[in-house]
């Protein structure tokens, strides 16, 4: 019994000395360490320099719109402009009426060619291309057509259409109502010394689409006889008689 003691004693021995051994050689193998570490020389590391600040902007004034418009001290801050509604678009003025046309009564075509024209206002009178009648410039006329002039406006209108109209005569009466008539006439003759004037229209010689007028002829003016119209006007030269072609 106090063998197998004295064995346990023994190796418990041996064992604590190959553990005092193995740390004496790791604290010699530490130890080493240390001392080369500190032999060695340092070497200087690189040094990284800071990054830079980075650079702060202004703020702009159009950050503070919101400040502006939402501002609880002053609800009724708008930066809004408030523009008066356009006005209605006018209407154009009502174009001007042209006035009345002259009337038309004749042309001649000797020499300078005149056209005897009148209006409401003017009475019967000869004029010539460039010459005012009332309101209107007469530009130029042929035998057709006469064009005028108003207010930077060009009219060109047919003669057919400023020709007065004739006027409906009434219904010849009977035949008897005629012998007073003739004896009207050759008491006007008789009185005048001479034989009574003709009272039958007579159409004088022709001038392209006119007639001449015979002296012994006294029927009015606008006496009507196979398709011709008798037309007295007052001229430059005095008073001008012819017969004109109806159209």
């Amino acid at each position: 019994m106090n063998r197998k003691i004295v064995m346990l004693n023994l190796l418990l021995l041996g064992l604590l000395v190959w553990l005092g051994m193995q740390l004496r050689a790791g604290w010699l193998e530490a130890k080493s360490r240390e001392q080369a570490a500190l032999a060695r020389a340092a070497k200087p590391g690189q040094v990284v320099p800071p990054p830079g600040v980075p650079q702060v902007e202004p703020t702009p004034a159009t950050s503070y719109i919101d400040v502006a418009q939402r501002m609880l001290f002053s609800r009724d801050r708008d930066p809004s402009v408030l523009l008066d509604p356009p006005p209605p678009p006018q209407a154009p003025p009502p174009e001007k009426p042209v006035p009345p046309l002259p009337s038309y009564y004749g042309q001649m075509s000797f020499g300078e060619p005149v056209i005897v024209l009148a209006t409401e206002k003017i009475a019967q009178k000869s004029y010539r291309a460039g010459d005012k009648v009332g309101e209107f410039k007469i530009a130029s006329f042929d035998s057709d057509t006469v064009t005028l002039e108003w207010e930077e406006k060009v009219l060109t209108n047919s003669l057919r259409d400023l020709t007065p109209k004739e006027p409906e005569r009434p219904a010849p009466g009977p035949a008897p109502a005629a012998a007073p008539a003739a004896a009207s006439a050759k008491a006007i003759g008789t009185k005048m010394g001479g034989a009574a004037p003709k009272l039958d229209p007579v159409l004088g010689p022709a001038n392209g689409l006119l007639r001449a007028c015979v002296d012994s002829d006294r029927s009015p003016d606008g006496t009507v006889k196979d398709g011709y119209k008798k037309t007295i006007a007052q001229g430059l030269m005095g008073m001008s008689c012819q017969w004109e072609l109806i159209r």
